[in-house]
């Protein structure tokens, strides 16, 4: 087996982290996007992977750059309507190893890193423009968030995207191979988070009058009615009286896309169907910040 890729100690105490709602928010949406990962690549890969999101941390560009794996792949990002960059890091090894995946030929050692062959190139960036779609299709709000790939860049150790001083957000997502886990690194700049609402600057909260205790109780017991929808299809009026017993709608919901649950037609939840017995179920995945 070849020596793991490492990824080197940075000291991160120095930048200002995300705290609170920021954080609670970037991680919801990180989890959705890995677990929708998980279910694109499902199609292309010859055996099953695992995506768990890790242990998230603030960095000067310059220090976070450094601390890449070598030789390595990053799926440049652009992300938002703004369109800043960021990056999805894979190690040499992992990269090798997904692609050994798709062609049925992964053996039990982690595959010999070297440069990739044109095919094999071609693999890679279908493999990141899913890493692109499960991004954007994860962002808890009713529209998707813009995230296109831009490029795939060989050895990102060597990129000059970020300025140098710019404070990142790193997190560290681990992926369970065949073979064992590997990481890859999630790049996101700090300003770039706060232009599409993930800032720090929504946490505080003004100071309210706390509610006596028996009207919170009474107000923990009043019903509220959740809702999962499925879907939605524009029809004409001609087309809604034409419709017949056996007729399939069309709906705009991806079948790989979380569905959506509301509350009092505000949106509350991101998650997918399941089964309870003989019931349908719906099972949490994501969390829309009130």
């Amino acid at each position: 087996m070849s020596p793991p890729d490492t990824i080197r100690s940075i000291d991160f105490s120095a930048p200002r982290r995300l705290t609170g709602t920021a954080s609670r928010a970037l991680s919801a949406w990180q989890s959705t996007a890995c677990t929708l990962l998980k279910e694109n690549w499902q199609g292309l890969l010859g055996s099953g992977v695992e995506l768990i999101p890790g242990h998230v941390d603030s960095s000067t560009a310059q220090k976070a750059i450094r601390a890449l794996p070598d030789p390595g792949y990053a799926a440049r990002l652009s992300v938002g309507p703004q369109g800043f960059a960021a990056f999805v890091v894979f190690s040499g090894r992992l990269v090798h190893a997904l692609v050994a995946d798709m062609l049925g030929s992964l053996g039990k050692d982690w595959p010999e890193v070297r440069p990739l062959t044109a095919a094999e190139s071609s693999m890679v960036e279908l493999l990141f423009g899913e890493v692109a779609r499960s991004i954007g299709l994860a962002w808890p709000d009713v529209e998707p968030l813009e995230c296109h790939l831009e490029s795939v860049i060989s050895r990102p150790i060597r990129s000059r995207v970020f300025p140098p001083e710019e404070i990142l957000v790193r997190t560290l997502v681990t992926v369970r191979t065949p073979l064992g886990d590997e990481d890859l690194i999630w790049l996101m700049p700090q300003a770039g988070l706060s232009s599409i609402g993930i800032t720090d600057a929504l946490v505080a909260e003004s100071p309210t009058q706390q509610p006596a205790p028996q009207l919170r109780q009474i107000a923990e017991r009043l019903p509220v009615t959740l809702s999962v929808e499925l879907g939605t299809a524009a029809l004409s009026l001609a087309e809604m009286h034409a419709l017949n017993v056996g007729d399939v709608l069309v709906l705009d919901q991806p079948v790989n896309g979380p569905l959506q649950a509301t509350i009092d037609g505000r949106l509350h939840w991101l998650g997918y169907p399941c089964r309870l017995g003989q019931r349908q179920g719906f099972r949490i995945m994501a969390s829309k910040e009130r």
